[in-house]
């Protein structure tokens, strides 16, 4: 995603004024899921109408932004609620290069068509392999026939797809996560970018962190599943001395990478 720092053979992705990450909900998330409850989306740049999200594009593109990370809270049903953007994100994409990848939750093969139409030049897609983590943390009654329902919907529009595998994200448990690699397989992505829960202060799993070497695990396991893909460690991944050695992890690991 925004800002790359390239060491050894793995990316490590940031956000910046060169690829800022702006909230289409503002703090509103209907969602509120057990390890953020709305907390990480204080941080983001609001833009909670389209008039305000053209505006914000516009004036970091004269500042000499590359391109903008658009996301923002879930509807009940997993939803970013990215349908009414798409006229501003066709007059930004007339306008200007900016690249803009949006993470929009679920989305049906009509939805897809149409943000191809738009110009988006990629989605970030949160993948979870194991139901019992979508109900007890996200809060979703879903089946993984809708993730994989969604997944080949992006892949078929054309638009580039970033799944994101989040690991720990089970109450820093390691489950679902190989299932969730399986599950993109059925797909051709981009990128794999693989991230890890992190302790949000305020939220029931504030004091919750993922094992180090449980990275390791899925690294490993992505490589093994994508050869020939990107794999990557997204700027979400535990914090303090554990974050500093899930790097030191993911740099003895032989991770291929690509330009974003």
């Amino acid at each position: 995603m925004p800002g790359k720092i390239q060491l050894k053979k793995i990316n490590f992705f940031i956000t910046s004024n060169l690829f800022p990450s702006i909230s289409i909900t503002g703090k509103k998330c209907e969602l509120m899921c057990q390890h953020c409850k709305g907390k990480l989306l204080e941080a983001l740049i609001s833009a909670p109408t389209p008039g305000a999200f053209e505006k914000i594009a516009l004036k970091f593109h004269m500042q000499g932004a590359k391109g903008i990370l658009l996301t923002g809270g879930c509807d009940e049903s997993g939803r970013v609620p990215i349908d009414d953007l798409i006229p501003a994100i066709k007059t930004i994409k007339k306008k200007t290069e900016l690249s803009i990848i949006a993470h929009t939750g679920f989305v049906s093969r009509e939805e897809a068509v149409i943000l191809k139409d738009s110009g988006l030049d990629g989605i970030g897609f949160d993948v979870i392999g194991d139901m019992a983590t979508a109900r007890e943390v996200y809060g979703l009654d879903v089946s993984e026939k809708e993730y994989i329902e969604s997944l080949q919907a992006i892949d078929d529009s054309g638009i580039r797809i970033f799944p994101h595998v989040c690991v720990g994200l089970h109450f820093g448990e390691l489950k679902g996560e190989f299932r969730a690699l399986e599950m993109i397989r059925n797909i051709r992505p981009e990128t794999i970018i693989i991230t890890g829960l992190m302790p949000v202060a305020g939220t029931p799993m504030a004091h919750i962190k993922p094992d180090p070497s449980d990275f390791a695990k899925v690294i490993t396991r992505a490589i093994e599943l994508f050869p020939d893909t990107p794999v990557v460690l997204g700027c979400a991944h535990s914090s303090g001395k554990d974050r500093e050695e899930i790097e030191k992890i993911a740099l003895k690991s032989d991770i291929k990478f690509d330009s974003w």
